[in-house]
């Protein structure tokens, strides 16, 4: 008998007459998880292929993030999928090729703004409303388990698709699209019509005919854009960061080169996007490992962007360094790409390293400046592993990696040391000077801290 001092049953996850319907069975949710994994799993690699490609800041700033979140749904779901009588083999087969179609017809985007309309206006509303219908009819206590994470990934989606919904109306305005124009409404039918070939998200709902498909754009996967984009307002895009201050400056001026470093660390970004992208045959685990790495450096580059705005600075001014990235995207196999990133990361792990920048953060007396290089210490110090974790079964063993790095470090120095010979490589004391002088609390002071090493990127 319930006693009447605790009127809420079942955990408080439904009453009895909710719970006494039925829900979905295990294999229907194991069939509906298998189509969300894949999906999940394919919008990794598509925003990966068309993260250098993308010019806008706040696009790849908010995709870096999506990555991330996507590259977990899918890894909670697959091992929800192990929980239910599943082995953990075959996870990444295509569950339906009409599902593949769609991916490369969403990739076939022909710019930002139908890649935002794809993946926002049509792919990821479909995704929310497929995870909503599941979360509906599973039921709450049987299989409470998979409501919980349903319920997880769809806040998520849901804030990733009211993101989208803004960036699509700036995107219209900046090109000067009327909200109907005829392009988009097009290209928005196209993809609905390859969803409804799927049978929806789900696989549930009446299928289009193929006969009845508008003509396809892509044939396969897309090719990864490996050379960095930047849109109209930033001026100057080059191959280094230009001279950096001496030792012997000031430790305000230091810290604010190094929240310039910070602002240009989506370069690292850019890096990490085609390893992704490139590197063919990883366990999963792998690429879920990067995917994290990955919205670590853009976190660490808003950190910058965080800094300068909140001094009234416009940070698309400041020179953008792309070398960093295209260099071992264009030179490298995507080993040798990681390797390189790796090199520098575990350099930075000595006491001149990242912790002589959080010192220099308090000896300038800057509380926001030392919270934000302390992250992004514990960041460089996770990233350190996550290298050696996917990097010595390739390379063999710790001393093969540094050798590996060592003979692709060469080639990005000379490519610098040849960036640093065109005018303008001296930028820094007049925009600082200008600028950022006499700004934030370490303003003025001649107090000097450990120089971190000359190790970052």
């Amino acid at each position: 008998m319930q006693s009447p001092s605790f009127p809420v049953p079942l955990a408080g996850l439904c009453s009895h007459a909710e719970g006494a319907r039925p829900g979905l069975s295990v294999d229907d949710t194991v069939a509906r998880l298998r189509r969300l994994v894949y999906l999940k799993t394919q919008l990794v690699f598509v925003f990966a292929r068309r993260f250098n490609g993308l010019p806008e800041w706040e696009t790849k700033s908010a995709l870096s993030l999506h990555l991330w979140q996507d590259a977990e749904h899918s890894t909670w779901l697959r091992q929800r999928i192990t929980e239910m009588r599943t082995p953990p083999f075959h996870l990444d087969r295509v569950p339906d090729p009409a599902l593949e179609v769609l991916m490369h017809e969403v990739e076939a985007a022909e710019d930002s703004l139908e890649f935002l309309v794809a993946v926002y206006g049509v792919l990821k509303p479909a995704v929310a409303a497929a995870l909503r219908d599941h979360f509906n009819r599973a039921h709450p206590v049987a299989d409470q388990p998979t409501r919980r994470l349903l319920r997880l990934v769809l806040q998520e989606e849901e804030e990733q698709i009211a993101w989208g919904r803004t960036a699509i109306d700036a995107a219209r305005t900046h090109a000067g699209l009327a909200p109907d124009a005829a392009r988009i409404a097009d290209w928005r039918a196209h993809l609905e019509a390859y969803l409804r070939a799927a049978g929806g998200v789900e696989g549930c709902a009446a299928r289009d005919l193929p006969a009845a498909l508008p003509t396809p754009r892509a044939s396969g996967p897309g090719v990864t854009s490996r050379v960095p984009q930047r849109d109209e307002r930033f001026q100057r895009v080059w191959s280094s960061r230009g001279v950096v201050p001496a030792a012997t400056q000031p430790v305000h001026e230091r810290l604010w080169w190094m929240m310039n470093v910070r602002l240009n660390e989506m370069h690292v970004s850019e890096l990490l996007a085609t390893v992704i992208a490139d590197w063919k045959g990883q366990p999963w685990e792998c690429y879920h490992d990067l995917a994290r790495h990955l919205w670590d450096e853009t976190r660490h580059c808003l950190l910058g962007e965080i800094a300068f705005v909140s001094q009234g600075i416009d940070f698309t001014q400041l020179p953008a360094h792309v070398g960093f990235a295209e260099y071992p995207n264009t030179q490298l196999d995507p080993v040798d790409r990681y390797t390189f990133l790796w090199g520098i990361e575990q350099g930075l792990m000595t006491k001149t390293g990242k912790q002589a920048e959080v010192a220099l953060a308090r000896a300038g007396g800057d509380e926001r400046a030392e919270v934000f290089q302390d992250f992004d210490w514990a960041d460089e110090v996770l990233h350190a592993a996550i290298g050696r974790r996917w990097l010595e079964p390739q390379h063999g063993d710790r001393a093969a990696m540094l050798r590996a790095y060592e003979r692709v470090r060469p080639a990005y120095d000379a490519m610098k040391e040849e960036d640093l010979r065109q005018p303008g490589r001296d930028w820094w004391p007049a925009f600082y000077g200008a600028n950022l002088r006499h700004r934030d609390p370490g303003s003025g002071s001649d107090h000097e801290a450990a120089s971190p090493a000359g190790g970052s990127y």
